[in-house]
């Protein structure tokens, strides 16, 4: 596989106002959120019962830890906060140290998010809608491409297996569907409002950098002129690195899941059955889990640049940079932001005895693989970016591409 520059057509340099496009709509949004939480965290105030109940019994995560008023006046002390900060800044931006109380408004945000139950959720949510997507874009997609046809065969004779083994009944099927229906609607609310409160973290913390770039007298689209190991060809290297130990991340948990399926299943809840039902949600968070791992090999190879002919309405466009980068980027601080409970919980159950709960350490690297994941999407932005259509500063993007 050798790589190969993609040529852009020259780009002026912008003025000052076009420079700052970017930091303001990152600003709009903070504040927009900041407004949310506020009004959120005043209601609950008002009515403590309203508030979700992030300190339930059996929740993993430093949230849990707090009486339910704490995290209330919590909330409304960043949303406050959050609303002075884009005020600040959107009149005034040279204001000394503002980019660093922004970073510290980030981490504060992140910590209140920091819990298993954002990640659980997530992988829930792909376990569901996955493996339907890509079947229904792999159909949609073999009309047009006969590697799709072979590929969708396979899938078919996966399924025609699991009805004849009767893996895939219709009751086994109904089953699954209402008891997940049912526990979402239990406990959808605190993970994902938890799941709201990571998205201000990542907000503020999008702010904190595009403004200390704008304070250095840096293009703050872009960050232009950095360091040699932004440059293309540097982060083509080390992001390989970053991508396969990312790669590697999820690969536990799949083949645990993937025990299910076998007589000798691992990782059963204390006294569950391992029904058809059971069986098939494993299967379909294991699917996920590899399929996670699958994407991620596409930071570092060309169907991660130009869209497959597989892929209904878009084979063979080429695959904006923001795609990847916002997916990859947003799992990896929900990776991040469950990793002080992954740990809480692995050392809950090595004092306890109980190995399982302590296994989690070694299932769910959360640590390692979302700072991987979030390597690898960023040397995945760095190579790919091309010249700053702000700026007009940095080389021809660099391709994978044979």
């Amino acid at each position: 596989m050798t790589v190969a520059h993609d040529h852009h057509p020259p780009v002026r340099r912008a003025g000052p106002f076009r420079s700052s496009a970017l930091l303001d709509r990152i600003l709009l949004a903070a504040a927009a959120w900041s407004a949310l939480h506020l009004a959120f965290a005043l209601r609950w105030l008002l009515d403590p019962g309203s508030r979700p109940r992030f300190d339930d019994d059996g929740r993993f995560g430093l949230v849990a830890l707090l009486p339910g008023a704490v995290t209330t006046w919590t909330v409304l002390g960043l949303a406050a906060t959050g609303l002075v900060l884009a005020i600040a800044a959107r009149r005034r931006r040279g204001i000394p140290g503002l980019p660093l109380v922004m970073a510290v408004e980030a981490v504060l945000l992140g910590a209140v998010s920091a819990d298993l139950g954002v990640l659980s959720l997530l992988g829930y949510l792909c376990a569901i809608v996955g493996p339907a997507a890509f079947v229904a874009v792999l159909v949609v997609g073999s009309l047009r491409d006969r590697r799709a046809r072979l590929a969708l065969l396979g899938v078919g004779a996966v399924l025609v297996a699991g009805v004849v083994s009767g893996l895939l009944r219709w009751e086994a099927l109904s089953r699954l569907g209402s008891e997940l229906a049912g526990g979402f609607a239990a406990n959808a609310l605190v993970p994902a409002h938890l799941g709201l409160v990571l998205s201000g973290a990542v907000l503020w913390g999008a702010a904190a950098v595009l403004l200390r770039r704008s304070v250095a007298g840096r293009c703050a689209a872009c960050g232009r002129p950095a360091a040699r190991w932004t440059e293309p060809a540097n982060a083509l290297r080390w992001g390989r690195i970053a991508t396969w130990t990312a790669v590697a991340g999820p690969l536990p948990y799949a083949f645990l899941r993937a025990t299910w399926l076998t007589p000798w299943p691992l990782g059963l809840p204390g006294g569950a059955e391992l029904g058809t039902a059971t069986r098939l949600f494993g299967l379909g968070l294991g699917l996920a889990a590899l399929g996670g791992a699958v994407l991620t090999v596409g930071l570092i190879r060309p169907w991660g640049e130009v869209w497959p002919g597989w892929v209904p309405g878009l084979r063979g466009r080429p695959v904006p940079v923001r795609v990847p980068v916002v997916a990859g980027g947003l799992v990896a601080a929900v990776l991040l932001a469950a990793s002080p409970g992954v740990v809480l919980a692995g050392f809950e159950g090595l004092t306890a005895g109980d190995g399982m709960q302590a296994a989690l350490l070694l299932i769910f690297p959360t640590l390692p693989w979302g700072l991987a994941l979030a390597a690898a999407v960023t040397a995945y932005a760095y190579r790919r970016r091309g010249a700053c259509s702000t700026c007009g500063q940095g080389e021809p993007a660099l391709s994978v591409r044979p």
